[in-house]
């Protein structure tokens, strides 16, 4: 038999192994949840170091065709003086060869006789006239090399953009190649690079398939050739200015625009979230949720922006001053079919705040939000009962 005391060390024995077993559980717990933290703070610092990679190279950018376009526009000021200074000089010369042929034309010209010599005076309007010619050649030389200065400092190639920009569309479309400079040459080529033709006047488009695009600016500097995506749908079931997005396993009719859903108006602000549950439910829809809005603008390429996963300043009314009447930036527009979901207003979704009470959630940005009017959800929210100059809306239903 076992005596009272080896039972008590064998319990002893047993707790002290539990609590081993228990500690080393907890450590091994504490480590797994430790490596997690590690993960998500270097993919928080690498999400960080690309938006300031991306910062970085669109300053860059900027920076370096500004200075670019400086140094052309102070060729070009140069380029003008001379050519002033040419128009000034040519009057000068016209005028002054005007008075002398009128001078020689009253003067009464001796009879040359064989053994005379030749008027001194002819001999000076002569030698005046290469001079003038000799100048001309100088300025015409120097215009040139002007011109051939601008030239060689000009090599940034334009930016093109096609529009209507790729995406899902539901009727046939005319494709344009859109360039940032006055004097463009444009080329489109469908499935391919080696099918160019000329996209000044637009080219009819209703197929789903690539497209690809190039532009050359006046100097000939050239972008390369650039691709874009397109899906021609055959059915819309969500009706005019609506389009489908799926969400979640579901078919949700978007808006196009932000309230009223009309082409080129003012859309409305000064609303509040009550307010806009209302006028969404006027039209048999209701206020879009935060994910509804998010696939709505991330588009079927889960896009950081509407429009690609880089900052465009111009492309989305970001940059600006006020609100623009929808639908004017072209490029603003997501794969779906939504329009300025990047900036031009915030738009209220009907998704509460995790982090303020009695607050719900907003998403994209006003005019003036620059890099920060992105797709993914801010942590911005607003008073409920209250109205802004800078919120606005749109609706959401489900698919018939």
């Amino acid at each position: 038999m076992t005596s009272p005391k080896e039972k008590n060390e064998a319990k002893k024995v047993k707790r002290s192994k539990r609590r081993k077993t228990v500690i080393l559980v907890l450590m091994l717990l504490l480590l797994i949840t430790l490596f997690l933290v590690q993960c998500e703070l270097q993919k928080i610092k690498e999400n960080e170091l690309n938006e300031q990679k991306a910062q970085t190279e669109l300053l860059l950018w900027q920076k370096q065709r500004a200075d670019s376009l400086k140094k052309l526009d102070s060729l070009k000021v140069l380029e003008n003086s001379l050519n002033d200074s040419l128009r000034v000089a040519d009057s000068i010369r016209v005028a002054d060869s005007l008075r002398k042929a009128d001078s020689l034309s009253q003067t009464k010209v001796p009879i040359i006789k064989k053994q005379d010599s030749i008027s001194p005076k002819i001999n000076q309007d002569s030698i005046k006239a290469i001079e003038i010619a000799e100048a001309l050649k100088r300025d015409s030389l120097e215009k040139i090399r002007i011109q051939d200065s601008i030239r060689k400092l000009d090599t940034i190639p334009p930016e093109a953009f096609l529009t209507p920009p790729p995406g899902r569309y539901y009727e046939p479309i005319r494709l344009k190649v859109k360039c940032d400079e006055i004097k463009c040459k444009t080329w489109i080529s469908v499935n391919d690079t080696t099918q160019k033709q000329d996209a000044s006047t637009g080219v009819e488009y209703n197929k789903t398939g690539d497209v690809f695009f190039k532009a050359e600016d006046s100097l000939g500097n050239s972008t390369p050739w650039q691709k874009g995506s397109f899906d021609m749908a055959s059915d819309n079931r969500c009706g005019k200015n609506g389009f489908s997005v799926p969400v979640n396993g579901k078919e949700i009719c978007v808006d196009a625009y932000e309230y009223p859903n009309v082409a080129d108006e003012i859309p409305r602000d000064m609303v509040s979230h009550e307010q806009a549950m209302a006028l969404c439910e006027k039209e048999g829809k209701r206020l879009c949720s935060i994910d509804e809005w998010q696939a709505a603008c991330r588009g079927k390429d889960k896009f950081t922006y509407s429009y690609g996963n880089k900052y465009h300043p111009f492309k989305c009314n970001t940059n600006t001053k006020k609100v623009m009447r929808s639908g004017r930036k072209d490029q603003c527009r997501s794969w779906w079919g939504m329009n300025d979901m990047n900036g031009n207003l915030w738009e209220w979704t009907s998704t509460p705040s995790s982090q303020k009470a009695n607050s719900f959630l907003v998403a994209g940005g006003a005019w003036n939000g620059q890099n920060l009017t992105q797709c993914k959800e801010n942590k911005f929210s607003f008073y409920p009962q209250n109205q802004y100059p800078y919120v606005g809306f749109r609706c959401c239903r489900e698919a018939p």
